[in-house]
């Protein structure tokens, strides 16, 4: 079945490609064909990772030979002449999958670094070079010829670089709506996962702690004269202790297990990162009835397969912002990135009523909760706020410090960047 389906993938990637390489521009008349189609190799391989490249442009190279073979007959009437002017064109195409399949093993497509378009117009400059050999010889390593090389190879990855940024930059709004919400959604659930996860495993040392006082119970009533019924009910409760111990690291491996291989090496850019944020909370403030205005500034830009930890620090701040929000009124909620260092420094700051100065060494306190639902007695877990500190603290190793004066309040968070950064 994985065969058949890489067979499939690369006879589509062969039938994209030939039919992209139409697009085209000669260095001269009738000679050296350049395609524009390898501008678009490094897009597909962002957008289909599993596209066997090296097979896809062998399969390619003679698709393009015959396109080119049947634009000739529909323009001049005739395929004679074909093979010399365009069958050496398909030694750039297979020289060129060969090197592109073990470039793609060194380098990130989302984002594309800038620096990798000078090893990918080298492979460009290379592929084109053995064309030109089949073509003319050793005429091929005239300076004027290796120049025109260099240049149309550069000039193809800089194109190519600028798709993909392009890519990065509206990707979230290429998917259709009901896909990208949908998206958000799953993200959002999969951060709120791993960050029970990372709660579990704090509590994982209670339970061991629990266990272990309630054998030694055990072993006093036992050995100091206790009653039969006495020993024996506190060896029940040291032996059911045992057996959630056991249960519970069950389930926690089973749900990191899962998310691991859900995760397997994928990760975000911290932009899109925060426009999803944006999004969560205009939704949220729309269906609790408030009006919120949510600003981002972002001077930083970075990679990072810690988007899930990110994702429900922020997402945690900025629903605990809109939810203290009144019903009346505007109000304004800003997240900010921006470098400081050896650290990136987030600030989540709103106007939305401001934390009581009494209250703000508590509110780090597991247990410790302000929302209480006066109509039903019901009162928030009050895990969100700890489980943050936890994230920031103990999961990335960076600071939290909280401020709040006149209705407005200031979370501000540092994290170093070895911390966040990827690739």
């Amino acid at each position: 079945m994985e065969q058949a389906s890489r067979r499939r993938s690369a006879l589509l990637g062969a039938l994209v490609i030939a039919v992209a390489s139409q697009v085209s521009m000669g260095l001269e008349p009738g000679a050296f064909t350049i395609s524009i189609a390898v501008v678009l190799l490094p897009a597909l391989c962002s957008l289909w990772p599993v596209l066997p490249v090296a097979w896809s442009m062998v399969l390619a190279a003679p698709g393009v030979f015959l396109l080119r073979a049947l634009a000739r007959l529909t323009t001049v009437g005739t395929m004679a002449g074909s093979w010399n002017a365009h069958a050496p064109e398909m030694v750039f195409y297979v020289c060129y999958g060969l090197l592109f399949e073990l470039y793609r093993h060194k380098v990130r497509f989302h984002p594309f670094p800038l620096w990798a378009c000078l090893p990918l117009a080298g492979l460009d400059a290379l592929s084109n070079l053995a064309e030109l050999l089949v073509r003319v010889g050793l005429d091929a390593f005239l300076p004027a010829s290796l120049g025109q090389l260099l240049l149309v190879g550069a000039v193809r990855s800089i194109l190519a670089w600028g798709l993909l940024r392009l890519l990065d930059g509206y990707g979230f709004q290429l998917l259709r709506r009901e896909d990208a919400d949908r998206y958000r959604r799953l993200l959002l659930m999969t951060a709120s996962l791993k960050s029970e996860v990372a709660w579990m495993d704090k509590g994982t040392a209670l339970i061991e702690d629990t266990m272990n006082r309630a054998y030694h119970l055990y072993s006093s009533l036992r050995d100091n004269g206790g009653t039969a019924s006495d020993v024996e009910l506190a060896l029940s409760v040291a032996t059911d202790v045992h057996e959630v111990k056991k249960e519970y690291f069950l389930i926690m491996r089973g749900i990191s297990e899962a998310l691991e291989k859900e995760d397997a090496g994928a990760g975000m850019v911290w932009q899109d990162l925060a426009a999803l944020l944006g999004q969560s909370v205009a939704q949220t403030a729309q269906a609790a009835g408030k009006q919120v205005v949510f600003q981002r500034d972002s001077r930083v830009q970075f990679y990072t397969t810690q988007h899930h930890y990110l994702m429900s620090i922020f997402h945690n701040l900025l629903n605990n912002a809109v939810e203290a929000a009144p019903t009346q009124g505007v109000h304004h909620i800003a997240l900010t990135a921006r470098a400081e260092g050896d650290n990136y420094c987030f600030t989540v700051r709103d106007d939305c009523g401001g934390i009581p100065p009494e209250r703000l060494g508590q509110i780090f306190l597991p247990g410790f909760s302000s929302k209480i639902n006066y109509t039903t007695g019901a009162i928030n877990r009050g895990l969100g706020l700890p489980l943050v500190k936890g994230l920031v603290e103990e999961k990335l190793h960076g600071t939290i410090a909280v401020s709040s004066a006149d209705g407005a309040t200031t979370f501000t968070i540092h994290i170093p960047k070895s911390e966040l950064e990827e690739g």
